[in-house]
């Protein structure tokens, strides 16, 4: 199948009047339809990342459109992938409960029939490689870190799937930033079968843009952007998103203030009655307890999620503003609020991990 409208930039980058897209040349600013193509917001999407999150050992492939696929937030990129590859009630996916409920969601639309492999070890962060690897299934798809668990896989285990299926391996990496260990893109050129989900919204801070992006091996990409609606970013949108990727260093510095804020809101979670274990490695913190938890919290005028995406005996709590985290503290331990110290300096990704870590040996996973 080919793409009915193109995917080039517009044509009058090469000196062209553009005749052919049946624009109002009388309209106000907005007549013209944006590139497809997204060139410049690829080029600084990879631009950002390479400087917010850590880079691997040695040489780097060479990013670009090719192997960059913009979308409407990472739910629209996901959406693609399935629209793309599954074959409606005829192909198969994988997935590993507890894990982000628009997989099931997608599949269940795509009429996909769907094979649960749920995640193992105390902290949900094992895969049943062995399992997955002998499937008769068309892909798998992970959340890593995952959302609700809050933990990050296991790497080795990654790997490992990576070496021993030849099918579809699909990682959504929303909250990836946040977790300061390094993005699985960069094994894409060894995996031509690895799709790894992007999302914007999360630790970049432009949730109100929607936009993502699906990084794979070109082949995959030329066939997502087949099946991909015309037009679909507004180009308003692209040019705001340009602007604030043209910031790499002020984009780090909101992440690290988000972690050593999640670290905080984490530390002061494990050292509540009624909370159980903390996970604290993703884009929010997850604890084990109670709904009769959540509804306390309510009370208080906090609303938190409660059995999140179905995992009963949990509440995802998601990172607010410090004084809001600590007035949300407060209320669990039944004393008043603290105002949280000013002026520090904010921690790094590997700061604030360790200090988590070292805060409460007795449960605390951050």
């Amino acid at each position: 199948m080919r793409p009915t409208f193109p995917t080039a930039p517009r044509r009058e980058r090469h000196d062209l009047v553009n005749l052919r897209d049946n624009e109002n040349p009388f309209g106000g600013p907005h007549r013209h339809y944006p590139d497809n193509g997204n060139d410049d917001l690829v080029a600084a999407y990879i631009r950002a990342l390479d400087v917010v999150e850590p880079m691997p050992d040695g040489p780097r492939w060479r990013w670009g459109p090719e192997s960059v696929l913009i979308t409407r937030g990472a739910a629209d990129g996901l959406d693609l992938v399935f629209r793309t590859f599954f074959e409606p009630a005829s192909d198969a996916v994988a997935l590993t409960p507890p894990s982000f409920a628009l997989f099931d969601e997608l599949a269940t639309v795509y009429r996909v029939a769907r094979v649960p492999v749920p995640l193992r070890g105390e902290r949900l962060d094992r895969l049943d490689v062995g399992r997955l690897a002998s499937l008769p299934v068309k892909g798998v798809i992970l959340c890593d870190p995952g959302n609700p668990t809050g933990t990050c896989l296991d790497r080795r285990d990654v790997l490992a799937l990576l070496d021993a299926f030849d099918g579809l391996v699909v990682i959504d990496e929303a909250y990836v930033e946040c977790s300061g260990r390094v993005s699985y893109r960069h094994l894409i050129p060894e995996h031509p079968n690895l799709v790894v989900v992007r999302s914007m919204s999360k630790a970049l801070g432009l949730a109100a843009l929607r936009l993502g992006a699906v990084l794979a091996h070109p082949d995959l990409l030329t066939a997502l952007r087949k099946t991909r609606l015309p037009y679909a970013l507004p180009g308003p949108v692209t040019a705001r998103a340009v602007a604030e990727l043209a910031r790499p260093a002020s984009l780090r510095g909101r992440i690290e203030a988000f972690t050593g804020e999640r670290d905080r809101l984490a530390a002061g979670l494990a050292g509540c009655p009624g909370v159980g274990r903390v996970f604290a490695e993703a884009g929010f913190v997850t604890v084990e307890g109670e709904h009769a938890l959540a509804d306390e919290l309510w009370r208080a005028g906090f609303d938190t999620l409660p059995e999140p995406m179905g995992w009963p005996g949990h509440v995802r709590v998601s990172v607010g503003r410090p004084v809001d985290n600590s007035r949300l503290v407060a209320a669990l331990k039944g004393v008043p609020a603290r105002e949280p110290a000013t002026g520090v300096r904010k921690p790094t990704f590997r700061m604030a991990r360790g200090a988590v870590a070292a805060i409460r040996g007795r449960g605390l996973q951050a």
